[in-house]
């Protein structure tokens, strides 16, 4: 694909020449960090020429694979400025064709999944452990595209054992008070760590919600039966894996859990729509006895 002829994006602090080193840009070169920081600006703040997102996107798109991957993690401030773009913007009602939009989609799903497929361990502390990244970018996924059943469906069938790790790692977030978690070791003032926020979005996404149909089918997919079931064929899947002990120890302590369960099964799409302000505390609503 070819840059256009003619830049029209007016950037953001009045310098274009982190635009002009973008489309300069030769296959496979690293993008400047700044470069994109001041381009995610110009997307935020000033009116977006379609032509030249639809052919930086990739990079942008790249970037964002390469961070939830952990294979480069220098983006984050850009990544945190780039997730309000595709919330705010409507680039995929006004900047995206239909097919990009699915390509868009396609793309993102594929960079979740092969990082769930990826997951080994059960055993985490701190706040840079593994799990926080894909479990923070499937819920971040669910604010500005609207298939999240597709992402949802693909993991919980656990078609691979990465995928049955990760199931036991969002079920315990499920099941167990915030310190009695046997996956992730409490939170420490220098540390971080607890287990993760299953309702937490990435970037600077303030006053975002989850859309309309993602909520939906989260509201009908998501009960203590279907999470009893994915346990324990999650559990029957790492039978010859290391992981295999903690993950019987969670199945075992499931049914003492059955009420957390089943409340906090209901008040995840209710915390998923509601409006994520700055400074308003989140925390499950209900606290089973």
């Amino acid at each position: 694909m070819r840059p256009p002829e003619k830049i029209t994006q007016e950037p953001y602090e009045h310098d274009d020449r982190h635009l002009r080193r973008l489309v300069r840009l030769q296959v496979d070169e690293r993008p400047d960090g700044s470069d994109l920081y001041d381009y995610m600006g110009d997307l935020r703040y000033t009116e977006i020429q379609t032509s030249l997102f639809v052919y930086l996107l990739p990079i942008c798109l790249e970037v964002w694979r390469n961070d939830l991957r952990g294979l480069d993690r220098s983006y984050g401030g850009v990544i945190e400025h780039f997730y309000p773009v595709l919330a705010d913007r409507h680039v995929f009602d006004v900047h995206l064709s239909p097919w990009r939009t699915e390509a868009v989609s396609d793309f993102m799903r594929r960079a979740i999944l092969e990082e769930i497929d990826d997951q080994r361990g059960l055993s985490y502390q701190g706040a840079r452990a593994r799990p926080y990244r894909w479990i923070r970018a499937l819920t971040t996924y669910g604010v500005f595209l609207p298939d999240i059943e597709r992402l949802w469906t693909q993991w919980w069938s656990l078609g691979t054992i990465g995928r049955a790790v990760a199931a036991i790692q969002y079920i315990s977030c499920l099941m167990y008070p915030e310190n009695e978690n046997p996956i992730f070791a409490p939170w420490t003032r220098n540390g971080g760590g607890g287990p993760p926020s299953l309702w937490e979005f990435g970037g600077h996404l303030y006053t975002h919600r989850w859309l309309e149909p993602n909520v939906a089918f989260l509201r009908k997919a998501l009960s203590f039966h279907s999470v009893s079931d994915v346990l324990s064929l999650a559990v029957s899947q790492l039978a010859s894996e290391p992981e295999h002990s903690v993950a019987t120890l969670v199945e075992e302590n499931f049914p003492l859990c059955e009420a957390a369960v089943a409340a906090h099964c209901a008040d995840l799409p209710q915390l998923l729509e509601t409006n994520q302000e700055p400074g308003r505390s989140f925390e499950w609503p209900t606290k089973p006895s």
